[in-house]
Parts: C-alpha cells; structure tokens; sequence
C-alpha cells in the first residue's frame, strides 16, 4: 500500500467512517489529553486491542480541531514496503506527494508497529531533537518485545509510555451502550452479573458481540497468540524455538497460577535450563505471560524464592478451557497488575497490592479456614508494612469480617478494590 492510500485523509479531507468506531477506549482520552505535550507518546499491547484503531481516532480528533489533513503523516510498517526505509526516507517522500516541508512546518507523525521500521530508535530520536516543528510522534507497537528497553535507552526523557489492554469490563459495557455509575452499582446489580459473564469470554473489541464460543477461541488463538509465537518473536530474536514456545504456552495457559520449576520443565521439554529461562524471557516481554515473584520485605530476598506464572491477561487463557476458579484467579492478577504473592512453609496469599493481601475464593461459601493465611501473614507483618486491610474476592459474597473485604468478583472488575472504611459493615464467621 503507497502512502497515498495510508493517508486517505489528504485527499478526502477526512478519515473514514469505519476506521474510527464510535465507541472509543479509556486511553483514548488520556492520550488526547498529552496531545499538545511534545514528547513522544508511545503505545504498547497484545495483538488486536485496538492500537491502529486508537491512532485514527487521534487523527480524526486532530482534524476535527483544524488540523491540516496534509500535516498528518500515518505509516504502518506492518506493510513490506515501509519495512527496509528509514523514516527520512518516507518523510522526504511525504514532502513530496503533499508539498508540506517536513523539516519547517508543524507536522504530526504517527508510525504503527514501529518495531518492524529500520533503525527506528535513531531516526525517532533525530527528528525529536531536531525537528522542532514535529509537534507530536504517536508509536505504537503490537508487542513490547524489545521496543520499549531500546524506547527507554535511546528517547530516554523523550517520551511517555501508555498500555493498550484487552478491554475492562466497565469499556465493555460502554462498548454495548450500558452506562453505570459507582453509585449506582447495586442497582444495577442484575444486569452487571449477567454482562460480566458475556465479557470474561469477550475481551477483545472485535469479539465483544460475538456468540460462537468455537471462533472466540480460534480468533484469540490464530489472531492473537500464534501470530506472536510465529512472526513477532522469532522476527526480534535469533535462533528461537518456536516449537518450545507453543508447548509452554499451552502448560502456562493451560494452568494459570502453576509455580515456575525451570528444573522439572527443562526435563520434561528436554531442553537446557538457559533455553528455557530464554523462551520464558520471549513470552514475558510479548505479553503472553507474566511471574509473580514470592513476596519477602526484601527485594533482593524474594527474587530467589520460586516464582508463579499466570497469563499476561486471563483471555489468553479461554482457548485452554480453563476452570472457572482459574480465570477468576488470573483475572484478578491481571486487573491488579500484582507483582508478588507470598508463600512460606505451606501457607499462601494469592496476591500483594501495597502489601495488601488479596486472595481470590471463587465460591459462595466462606468458612474460618479460608481466612487463616491471611490473619498469619497480618500478625506477622502487621506493624512492619503498616497493613491495616485484606481482601478476599469471591463469587457472590459481599461483607466485612474485621477489616477483611469480601467481594463480588463482578463488582471487583467493575470498581476495583473499595475503600474498606467505606465499606459494608461486618458479619462474623
């Protein structure tokens, strides 16, 4: 495709009705908002979020506001004749078509699946410093890989780094036209559990209406996770395993929460601990999964201790038919962003948050068993962490047991962790 056609809007005068959907997603305004900041706004996520979709969205704004057309220059270097160019290149061929002179006036730039450009770190950071008259850069890229550590060497200061995910569940009703305030949360009670059954296996914006459950999990599959394990990790790395990645896709997925035994793995793959600690390192930095390290007051202490794998977003998971119980407990990880669990001498917390304990009991029955790690972990770290609240998130169930939180998983995807002081009053166990 020639630049020309990328770039409809030079003629036209407008983007095309169906590259910018009315429904938009909840970066789409905190971008907006550091539009007029100068620094490079750069985008990552999985595959099929809605990367490409956000940029036009941007450009149809900008328009809206006045902006030239012909000032905004958009390349997908997903196209095979962008891929071997340098950026000058095509910006010394944007001059060209549209007789706007990138070196003076004020341009707009924005490049999609900037990982597959050549050189793009140097040419990106060339035209930023001298280019004043670039008044924004939008980067996006499919999978983090390696482009936000060269993002983050070579733009150093130069740029601010947002993440595309999967939908939430409070997009996902916006997307079907069901608006909800906090407030009135309860209220709504009926239709939000019945909503949030249909989004745990719709996540993606291209399926968020789809009712065949057999091409939900072939689209998440071919569209999501095997373009990565086939084309973007081995197009970044040298010499990758492709057939190791697809067999620990399938363990990790397939088992969300399992602990990471590099010793058990290498001999049940019969590969070396390196090429297993390597393939690990390719899933992690392409947002197919993500380690939880075993929580210790010291850093250096827990990145020792035998860490947990989980998918990157419990999505990912829905082709592996997982158990409920599962989904709910990756679906927690992912929604917290957790970085650590704790597990010493048999006793386990499910997640840390600010050293908060959160465990996930996806069931309608809690008894004092299920409460016993958490009243450890409280009366040992207490007074050293300054922890005054627990979480546990449930199926159903909805109260407070001395500053313990049960809450509805629903209601937890729809408003995240509550204040417990503002929370509902308490019911003995």
């Amino acid at each position: 495709m020639e630049l020309q056609e990328l770039n409809h809007w030079w003629i036209e005068g407008s983007v095309k009705e169906s590259l910018v959907p009315e429904f938009k997603r909840d970066l789409f305004n905190i971008i907006l908002q550091d539009i007029a900041r100068r620094q490079i706004c750069i985008i990552t996520g999985l595959r099929r979020t809605g990367k490409s979709t956000l940029m036009f969205q941007l450009i149809d704004q900008l328009i809206r506001r006045g902006i030239n057309p012909r000032k905004i220059l958009y390349i997908s270097f997903d196209e095979p004749n962008f891929q071997q160019k340098r950026i000058e290149e095509i910006l010394r061929e944007y001059s060209k078509i549209t007789r706007m002179d990138y070196k003076s006036d004020e341009i707009y730039l924005f490049f999609d699946e900037i990982q597959k450009a050549k050189e793009w770190t140097s040419s990106v950071k060339l035209i930023y410093d001298n280019l004043k008259n670039v008044r924004k850069i939008v980067i996006s890229g499919s999978a983090s890989l390696n482009l936000i550590a060269e993002a983050k060497k070579d733009l150093a200061g130069r740029a601010l780094y947002y993440e595309l995910k999967p939908m939430s569940f409070a997009e996902f009703l916006r997307f079907k036209g069901i608006r909800v305030r906090n407030e009135d949360v309860d209220l709504y009670r009926e239709i939000l559990q019945r909503e949030f059954e249909l989004f745990k296996l719709r996540p993606f914006p291209e399926i968020a209406r789809e009712e065949d459950m057999t091409f939900i999990k072939k689209y998440i599959y071919s569209a999501v996770i095997e373009p990565i394990i086939l084309k973007d990790i081995p197009k970044e790395f040298k010499e990758v395993d492709v057939l190791l990645l697809e067999r620990l896709v399938h363990i990790f997925l397939t088992e969300p929460g399992r602990y990471l035994k590099v010793d058990e793995l290498a001999k049940e793959l019969s590969r070396a601990k390196i090429t297993i600690y390597k393939a690990l390192f390719y899933l992690e930095f392409s947002y197919i999964v993500r380690k939880l390290l075993n929580f210790r007051p010291s850093i250096r202490s827990a990145s020792r201790k035998l860490s947990k794998i989980y998918a990157y977003h419990p999505g990912l998971c829905i082709p592996f038919n997982i158990s409920e119980d599962r989904y709910a407990e990756n679906l927690v990880c992912s929604e917290l962003n957790a970085s650590y669990y704790w597990r010493e001498r048999g006793k386990e917390i499910d997640f840390l948050v600010n050293n908060a304990p959160v465990e996930v009991k996806y069931t309608s029955k809690i008894g004092k068993e299920d409460l016993r790690w958490i009243r450890y972990f409280e009366k040992k770290y207490a007074k050293s962490l300054g922890i005054k609240h627990a979480f546990i998130i449930t199926k159903d169930l909805e109260y407070n047991v001395n500053n313990i939180a049960l809450i509805p998983l629903w209601k937890f995807s729809f408003q995240g962790l509550p204040q417990i002081d503002l929370y509902l009053k308490d019911k003995a166990i």
